[in-house]
């Protein structure tokens, strides 16, 4: 899908990429290879085609936060098809609900494992940092307005600049309705009993029962709930990419 958008290039929005689709301009080659593009003068022709060979030199040596820098944020789902091998899926709980609470368990979803920390025993700035290397791009649900904001409060000398997948309005723009849970069932997952209503303020809870009590149940229970917010996020990500591959492309079988 990266291939085969035109927002990368100046004052180029949603009804000129359309125009150029339609006009039989699918990918980035196809806009270097042809002599005249529809909507596209002649002498700005020249500057797209060199921000266009730009972007096919970052591609080709997998730079990811390159074409990130090229896209606006509600764009970068256009990188995940691409980049998703080495995307982080990422959640996280705290004592609060503020940018400024206790991160209590962060939970990290790659394509070879999942690390979950936990403040206290084994969560810290290199822990963390040690979680993330190599990741190419993240994917939450509400992490631009939460989850990444309170990481970067706690622990400000972790490198959190990457592109980003927000679930939260990637879902919306998608078509799915409601919360992140309400996506799960939508699209068929099952939550196990004992998780399957606990919820962020219910987390804060079971935090203090932990901190307060040392409820090793609460503690355990909390750390499930944030690993299926964490693990579930790269279903979610699948089925809203595919919806908006369908949507805002037009030609999904082209794209792909």
């Amino acid at each position: 899908m990266i291939e085969s958008t035109f927002r990368i290039l100046p004052s180029v929005g949603a009804a000129k990429e359309r125009t150029l689709w339609d006009g039989g301009i699918l990918r980035w080659g196809d806009f270097l290879d042809s002599d005249s593009v529809p909507g596209i003068k002649e002498d700005r022709k020249e500057r797209c085609d060199s921000v266009l060979r730009y972007a096919y030199e970052l591609l080709d040596s997998g730079d990811c936060a390159g074409l990130g820098a090229m896209l606006k944020p509600g764009e970068h789902w256009r990188l995940y098809d691409r980049f998703k091998r080495d995307a982080a899926y990422l959640d996280i709980e705290t004592d609060g609900l503020e940018r400024d609470s206790t991160v209590t368990v962060v939970t990290v979803h790659r394509r070879d494992r999942t690390v979950t920390l936990v403040h206290g025993r084994d969560l810290s700035s290199q822990s963390l940092a040690d979680a993330l290397e190599g990741t190419s791009m993240f994917v939450t649900f509400n992490g631009s307005c939460f989850d990444l904001p309170v990481l970067r409060c706690s622990f400000p000398d972790v490198d959190l600049e990457r592109p980003h997948f927000d679930l939260r309005f990637g879902c919306r723009k998608a078509g799915f309705k409601g919360g992140l849970k309400t996506v799960e069932k939508e699209i068929g997952i099952a939550r196990d009993d004992d998780i399957a209503e606990v919820d962020g303020f219910e987390a804060v809870r079971l935090w203090k029962r932990w901190e307060n009590r040392g409820d090793r149940g609460a503690l355990d229970t909390l750390v499930r709930y944030n690993i299926a917010d964490t693990v579930n996020l790269e279903r979610l990500a699948d089925a809203a990419y595919g919806r908006l591959v369908t949507e805002y492309a037009g030609f999904h079988d082209t794209v792909q």
